[in-house]
This record gives C-alpha cells, structure tokens and sequence, in this order.
C-alpha cells in the first residue's frame, strides 16, 4: 500500500513538475533578482508562505500547489544576496490539483509573460521569482488568482530528462515536422523530428519541449507541452513502472524542491490508487498577446480567467 501510495504521488508530483521545464527556456539565459530570505550568497529558504490562509482545506484527500520550472542545475541549493538576487527567472507556472478520493488532476498553466501586479507595478510573471523569490511569487499568484495557495513544487531544467528515462520514454504523436538548428558555441542544439508517432528518451523529450517555431508562438507551445504532459502521466501511471519507483525516488530527491508537509503527502495513504489517468483537464489562463512599446505580454481576459479558475479550483477561491 506504501509502495503504491508514494508512487501514484510522486508522479502526480514529479511528472507536473518534469513535462513543463522547457516552458522556462533553458537556451534564452534567465537572468534577474530575487527576495533576500537568508544572509548575502545563502541558500534561499521559504517559510512561512502560508501567512494569510484564509480558506479551510475541505477535502483531506486533495493536494493543490503551484508547479515552478526554473533553470538551474540545483532547485534545492538556490542562493540569494542581500537584495535577494539570484538570477533565475520562473519561466513555468502551473496550478495543479491533484485529488485522491476520485482521481481527477485539473492543470493550469500561467503563461509566463502574464500582465500582472508585481510591487506596485505591471510586469511579466517570470519577474516575480526573480525579484522575490518563492515567497513574492505565491503572493503575486494569490493576488491576481485570489486563489489561497499554500504548496510549491520548484524543479530544474534537468528533472524532465531524468524523469522521461527513470521510467522508459514517453510516446508522442508529434503532428508537423519539426526541424530547428542552434549553433552558438557552447549551447548549440539541433531538433530534427519527422512527424508520426514515436517514443522519446529524456534528451529528446527536451528537445520536443524546446521547439518554439509554431504560428501562434508561445502559447502554441504550451498547448504541446499540456499534451505532453498528459501522455507522461498516462504512460507513468502504468502498472509496470511500479517497478522503477526507486529510480522515480532518485529524481524526486536530486532535482525537485517543495514545502508540501509530509503529513499532507501521507494523507492520500489508500487513496492515490484512484488516480485516473483519463480523468486529467488542463487549460491556459485565457487572454491574448498584448504590444506595449515593443514589449509582448499575455494580457489576461479577466472574466474569462475568473470562470476558468472558479471552475478548476473554486473551492480555493478567497473571499
């Protein structure tokens, strides 16, 4: 039971926390600031994120946190100096919420270049990890959601390749050639898939995420990684990857950050093997592309994101 438990959690966990990482671009350099939490060049630490919960958690048998891609080779040794510096920007923003008792997993994405209020300001939400760390990151998605969110999970570019590879590959019907070649010196890349389905290891599953040449840009992208993201969890969710928990475990430890309590975790004891994995809805934050002087936004529909959100999570919604 343990066994089943911890490993329908950790996909749940893991595979929201892997699909997406190419959303925050590894090959575009992400370079900013962050909240000072501890002493100049300390290893940052997020507490009390939780301050201000004004919604009761109603269903024992419900996790729901806010999934974030950052590029860095190690989520659980960011620094931060004493402005709060640590040049990372979180270029994947996710809401997910995953329920036990029956076996639904509902998914969000925040499109990185949403227009929202940051410190008094618009800005784009990739800034606010980069000037506030995890901490101004929860309270700006809280602010513009009013959604009580308490739970983080922080994974690295290199959580995805591991993932794929722990448990085997994952099969795609990718729909249109996809043919890009990057030769910078010491970052070069070279995609190159012929339509059709195909099983991909981790390196190529983050060269599929990589592709950015589509009509409609980035969003168009997120809609591929939304499809990739349930093909992983329908193929994890097969019986025979009980067998690669260990490995599963591996990744879980060396490239995901989270502050979900272990009670929390253990609540679903007896539960997680309901998860369903047809039973998965994602959607993206609605709006539309925005210009201002030559710099692109999301410029979210407000009453379109309001339904959405009370919809997918509504019994989170603060007063």
């Amino acid at each position: 039971m343990k066994s089943k438990f911890l490993l329908s959690f950790l996909i749940a966990l893991l595979v929201f926390s892997s699909a997406y990482l190419w959303v925050w671009n590894k090959l575009e350099g992400t370079t900013s600031s962050v909240q000072a939490i501890e002493e100049e060049h300390g290893i940052e630490q997020v507490e009390n994120i939780e301050e201000g919960n004004t919604v009761k958690q109603i269903n024992v048998d419900e996790v729901f946190f806010l999934l974030v891609g950052v590029d860095t080779s190690d989520v659980n040794k960011i620094k931060v100096d004493k402005h709060g510096a640590t040049g990372i920007r979180s270029d994947t923003m996710i809401l997910c919420k995953v329920n036990f008792k029956d076996g639904s997993i509902r998914m969000m994405s925040l499109p990185r270049d949403s227009r929202v209020p940051i410190k008094g300001g618009l800005d784009k939400l990739t800034h606010a990890h980069s000037y506030g760390g995890m901490k101004l990151l929860m309270k700006t998605v809280r602010d513009f959601t009013n959604l009580d969110i308490d739970y983080y999970v922080r994974v690295d570019y290199k959580a995805v390749e591991n993932l794929v590879d722990a448990i085997g590959g994952v099969t795609v019907d990718i729909p249109m050639r996809m043919y890009k070649e990057d030769t910078t010196k010491g970052n070069g890349y070279l995609i190159d898939f012929q339509p059709g389905v195909q099983k991909l290891d981790g390196k190529d599953s983050i060269l599929f995420l990589r592709f950015r040449d589509y009509k409609d840009g980035d969003i168009e992208r997120v809609k591929t990684q939304q499809y990739f993201l349930t093909e992983m969890i329908k193929q994890t969710l097969e019986p025979r990857n009980i067998l690669r928990l260990p490995k599963i475990l591996d990744v879980y430890s060396k490239f995901i950050d989270t502050n979900l309590p272990t009670n929390i975790i253990y609540s679903g004891v007896g539960l997680a093997g309901k998860l369903d994995k047809e039973n998965i809805m994602t959607t993206t934050l609605q709006g539309e592309f925005l210009d201002l002087d030559g710099v692109s936004y999301w410029k979210v529909y407000d009453s379109g994101a309001k339904k959405d959100i009370e919809e997918y999570f509504g019994e989170y919604l603060m007063d």
